[in-house]
Protein backbone atom coordinates (compact mmCIF):
# COMPACT_ATOMS: atom_id res chain seq x y z
CA UNK A 1 0.00 0.00 0.00
CA UNK A 2 1.33 3.40 -1.04
CA UNK A 3 1.83 6.05 1.65
CA UNK A 4 -0.45 9.05 1.23
CA UNK A 5 1.45 12.30 0.68
CA UNK A 6 0.06 15.13 2.77
CA UNK A 7 0.71 18.84 3.04
CA UNK A 8 2.45 17.98 6.30
CA UNK A 9 4.81 15.42 4.75
CA UNK A 10 5.51 17.73 1.82
CA UNK A 11 6.43 20.60 4.18
CA UNK A 12 8.84 18.32 6.03
CA UNK A 13 10.46 17.18 2.77
CA UNK A 14 10.70 20.77 1.52
CA UNK A 15 12.36 21.83 4.79
CA UNK A 16 14.89 19.01 4.45
CA UNK A 17 15.69 19.98 0.85
CA UNK A 18 16.09 23.64 1.81
CA UNK A 19 18.34 22.75 4.75
CA UNK A 20 20.56 20.85 2.29
CA UNK A 21 20.63 23.89 -0.06
CA UNK A 22 18.60 22.08 -2.75
CA UNK A 23 16.08 24.75 -3.67
CA UNK A 24 15.20 23.29 -7.08
CA UNK A 25 14.32 20.03 -5.38
CA UNK A 26 12.24 21.89 -2.78
CA UNK A 27 10.16 23.47 -5.55
CA UNK A 28 9.71 20.10 -7.26
CA UNK A 29 8.62 18.48 -3.99
CA UNK A 30 6.11 21.25 -3.25
CA UNK A 31 4.51 21.08 -6.68
CA UNK A 32 4.53 17.27 -6.51
CA UNK A 33 1.54 17.60 -4.20
CA UNK A 34 -0.48 18.61 -7.27
CA UNK A 35 -0.05 15.24 -8.98
CA UNK A 36 -0.68 13.32 -5.76
CA UNK A 37 -3.86 15.30 -5.10
CA UNK A 38 -5.12 14.72 -8.64
CA UNK A 39 -4.77 10.94 -8.22
CA UNK A 40 -6.39 10.83 -4.77
CA UNK A 41 -9.96 9.99 -3.86
CA UNK A 42 -12.18 12.66 -2.34
CA UNK A 43 -11.70 11.20 1.15
CA UNK A 44 -7.92 11.04 0.71
CA UNK A 45 -7.86 14.62 -0.57
CA UNK A 46 -9.44 15.81 2.66
CA UNK A 47 -6.85 13.87 4.67
CA UNK A 48 -4.01 15.24 2.54
CA UNK A 49 -4.71 18.85 3.46
CA UNK A 50 -6.43 18.67 6.85
CA UNK A 51 -3.43 18.92 9.18
CA UNK A 52 -1.53 22.18 9.53
CA UNK A 53 1.92 21.52 8.09
CA UNK A 54 4.98 22.59 10.05
CA UNK A 55 6.87 25.66 8.90
CA UNK A 56 9.53 24.93 6.29
CA UNK A 57 12.03 27.47 7.58
CA UNK A 58 11.41 29.70 4.56
CA UNK A 59 8.29 31.92 4.54
CA UNK A 60 8.17 31.80 0.74
CA UNK A 61 7.57 28.06 0.81
CA UNK A 62 5.07 28.31 3.66
CA UNK A 63 3.06 30.73 1.50
CA UNK A 64 3.47 28.60 -1.63
CA UNK A 65 2.22 25.47 0.12
CA UNK A 66 -0.85 27.30 1.42
CA UNK A 67 -1.50 28.75 -2.04
CA UNK A 68 -1.19 25.32 -3.63
CA UNK A 69 -3.55 23.70 -1.13
CA UNK A 70 -6.12 26.49 -1.55
CA UNK A 71 -5.85 26.17 -5.33
CA UNK A 72 -6.25 22.38 -5.25
CA UNK A 73 -9.23 22.54 -2.90
CA UNK A 74 -10.94 25.15 -5.03
CA UNK A 75 -10.46 23.05 -8.16
CA UNK A 76 -11.90 20.01 -6.36
CA UNK A 77 -14.92 21.95 -5.11
CA UNK A 78 -14.00 21.47 -1.47
CA UNK A 79 -13.33 24.04 1.23
CA UNK A 80 -9.72 24.83 1.97
CA UNK A 81 -8.54 24.09 5.51
CA UNK A 82 -8.37 27.03 7.90
CA UNK A 83 -4.59 26.87 8.26
CA UNK A 84 -4.13 28.30 4.74
CA UNK A 85 -5.25 31.67 6.16
CA UNK A 86 -2.61 31.79 8.91
CA UNK A 87 -0.68 35.08 8.73
CA UNK A 88 2.62 33.24 8.26
CA UNK A 89 1.24 31.74 5.04
CA UNK A 90 1.65 35.08 3.22
CA UNK A 91 4.99 36.49 2.06
CA UNK A 92 6.49 39.95 1.59
CA UNK A 93 8.33 40.97 -0.44
CA UNK A 94 6.66 39.17 -3.28
CA UNK A 95 8.32 36.02 -4.51
CA UNK A 96 8.63 35.28 -8.21
CA UNK A 97 9.33 31.55 -8.19
CA UNK A 98 10.99 31.55 -11.61
CA UNK A 99 13.62 34.01 -10.45
CA UNK A 100 13.97 35.42 -13.97
CA UNK A 101 13.06 39.11 -14.15
CA UNK A 102 11.99 38.68 -17.78
CA UNK A 103 9.18 36.36 -16.61
CA UNK A 104 7.81 38.59 -13.84
CA UNK A 105 5.18 40.35 -15.96
CA UNK A 106 3.84 37.02 -17.19
CA UNK A 107 3.81 35.59 -13.69
CA UNK A 108 1.86 38.63 -12.44
CA UNK A 109 -0.78 38.02 -15.09
CA UNK A 110 -0.84 34.21 -14.93
CA UNK A 111 -0.71 33.39 -11.23
CA UNK A 112 -3.91 31.96 -9.79
CA UNK A 113 -5.50 34.16 -7.15
CA UNK A 114 -4.59 31.76 -4.34
CA UNK A 115 -0.92 32.38 -5.18
CA UNK A 116 -1.08 36.09 -6.04
CA UNK A 117 -2.90 37.09 -2.85
CA UNK A 118 -0.09 35.49 -0.86
CA UNK A 119 2.67 37.25 -2.80
CA UNK A 120 3.78 34.13 -4.69
CA UNK A 121 3.91 34.43 -8.46
CA UNK A 122 4.25 31.50 -10.85
CA UNK A 123 4.37 31.19 -14.61
CA UNK A 124 1.73 29.55 -16.75
CA UNK A 125 2.35 25.83 -16.79
CA UNK A 126 3.76 25.58 -13.26
CA UNK A 127 0.59 23.80 -12.18
CA UNK A 128 0.63 21.22 -14.97
CA UNK A 129 2.57 18.03 -15.33
CA UNK A 130 3.16 15.47 -18.06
Amino acid sequence: MRRLETAESVAIAVAEALAADRETEAIRIAFGLLQEFDKATADDRRLMVASRPPRTGDPRYDAMLAALVEHLCSGAGMPAPRWVEDPERFVEPWWFVSGLASLHAGALAESPISFARRGVFICDGALSYA
